[in-house]
């Protein structure tokens, strides 16, 4: 899949190309397999969208990922660290 101004190419598997009109920074499922996009931090105030499926490779099978790396202010870091700390651990 390759982006060129707001239209998007992808390539099947069988090598047949499509064209789609689509703004790549406001998707929220994956063009590849439809999944619900997320954001994961790979910095203190940045984060990558990318699919959470481990067998789909959005962004990483694209030629450019730099419009799935966004900011994140810090009010929205602190607020997932404290939801993640309030989680009762399972006992098993």
């Amino acid at each position: 899949m390759t982006k060129k101004d707001d239209v998007v190419k992808v390539e099947d598997d069988d090598g047949k190309i499509s064209t789609a009109e689509v703004e790549l920074a406001d998707i929220t499922h994956c063009p590849t397999c439809g999944a619900a996009l997320q954001k994961f931090l790979i910095q203190q105030n940045y984060a990558i969208v990318m699919c959470p499926k481990e067998d789909c490779g959005y962004p990483f099978n694209q030629e450019e990922n730099i419009d799935n790396i966004a900011y994140v202010d810090e009010k929205d870091v602190l607020e997932v660290a404290q939801q993640r700390l309030s989680v009762q651990p399972k006992k098993g």
